[in-house]
């Protein structure tokens, strides 16, 4: 059973009118050098000098940025930008946005969730973890015991009880917060501290599972954290939860795309690579597309599911040439090769057997199909791998069955914000 809990939050301090444009961020993971000093330069208050502060470079074990993010943290707390929700509260969490012109709601709620170990079957994870980011991240929360981003969560609600629920709620009290970010995204969060809804929800949850979307590396560090304290601390329990966004799987709002692969600095040469890949694959060129849509056409037209059997990939090179790679089906029944999903196919097929790939720095993710074929126009990277659109039902299947798709396979668009609502461990 999962255990779902209501939070005290901390959050920016009601009685001051934020610019919430200027405070919030995305999350660490795809903050690049030049967006966190764009993040920085917005406002003295931006909540990147806690999420993502900046390395300097006199850094020492003494001085450092987790160090800065705690004493800005409590510097916040000290003088009340950052106060804490005065009773236990769910926040529920509306972002309006658009994409290919069309208008969406994606729903959720913000809460504490009890950590629970993969192996038992409650939190379900769906894509391996690198440990340089749980380094990262355990050694943040080291320094200032809250989780400043929430984890993004996925729950199956079919007759959407809880969604249904808080409609009514939301339609009776006024938003704490409701704000248009600079990407014309609008956003959305009331405080809901009602008993009724709270005991709801938590009755509710108790017969159900999480799967976690995006936020893999967090949610590993939230567990680590709890599990030394509870080699120190008298009262390590007050560690065993951490903050998550919750969706339902069928809400209109989940929007989950791919995460396409870049190849830089390899030794092999185009002709080698396609000689390879037909070993493996029926091989078909395509000219190359002008322009963004004629090529996001083409993929569209050419990719099958990334749950078909029919598998497909796309493949850009350096000599402005595109490929579209069918898998042969006598692969089919290779027990090698399995789950049957494209962005494993890649991994274990393409890279590790063909490419010989070793260094993880030779390997770029990108979610912009025309950005990374100009990537490889410019020279900044010898190969562009093109994968299917996954599902949300391939992404739950896979999961519950205890397989963990590759690093990077899936992009949930949009991206939770931080800066909304933050959880100081030990005040639940």
């Amino acid at each position: 059973m999962a255990i779902v809990l209501p939070i005290q939050g901390l959050r920016f301090t009601s009685e001051a009118e934020w610019d919430y444009s200027k405070i919030i961020t995305p999350p660490y993971d795809v903050i690049t050098a030049k967006r966190q000093e764009e993040l920085y330069n917005k406002s003295p208050y931006n909540v990147i000098r806690l999420e993502y502060p900046r390395s300097l470079p006199d850094d020492n074990h003494q001085q450092n940025k987790y160090t800065r993010a705690a004493a800005v943290f409590n510097e916040w707390i000290e003088k009340g930008i950052l106060t804490r929700e005065k009773k236990p509260a769910i926040y529920l969490y509306e972002q309006h946005f658009s994409y290919n012109e069309k208008k969406y709601i994606r729903k959720s709620f913000f809460c504490g969730v009890g950590l629970s170990p993969f192996e038992e079957g409650i939190i379900i994870p769906h894509e391996e973890t690198m440990h340089k980011p749980k380094e990262d991240r355990l050694e943040l929360l080291r320094h200032c015991r809250t989780s400043f981003s929430p984890i993004f969560g996925l729950y199956m609600d079919r007759d959407k009880f809880v969604d249904n629920y808080a409609d009514q709620l939301k339609s009776n009290q006024d938003p704490a917060v409701d704000f248009i970010d600079d990407d014309g995204q609008r956003h959305v969060v009331w405080a809901v501290t009602d008993v009724l809804f709270i005991n709801a929800v938590t009755k509710f949850f108790k017969e159900k599972k999480i799967y976690i979307a995006d936020g893999h590396h967090r949610y590993e560090t939230a567990l680590e954290y709890y599990r030394e304290n509870q080699e120190k601390d008298s009262n390590p329990e007050k560690y065993n939860h951490t903050l998550m966004a919750l969706v339902n799987i069928y809400d209109k709002g989940l929007l989950a795309f791919p995460t396409h692969r870049l190849l830089t600095t390899v030794n092999i040469k185009s002709e080698e690579l396609l000689q390879s890949l037909s070993q493996y694959f029926f091989v078909k060129e395509f000219p190359e597309p002008p322009d963004r849509q004629k090529l996001l056409s083409l993929l569209d037209k050419s990719l099958t599911g990334a749950d078909k059997r029919e598998l497909k990939l796309g493949l850009y090179t350096s000599e402005r040439k595109i490929f579209i790679l069918t898998i042969k089906k006598y692969l089919q029944d290779d027990k090698k090769i399995f789950p049957w999903l494209d962005t494993f196919i890649l991994q274990e097929l393409v890279f590790k057997n063909i490419v010989n790939l070793e260094n993880k720095s030779q390997l770029e993710y990108l979610r912009d199909e025309w950005e990374a074929k100009l990537r490889v126009d410019k020279g900044e990277a010898s190969f562009a791998f093109f994968v299917n659109k996954p599902t949300i039902e391939t992404i739950i299947s896979l999961a519950r069955q205890g397989i963990k798709m590759p690093q990077k396979s899936t992009y949930f668009f949009p991206k939770l914000v931080t800066g909304l609502v933050m959880l100081q461990l030990g005040t639940v």
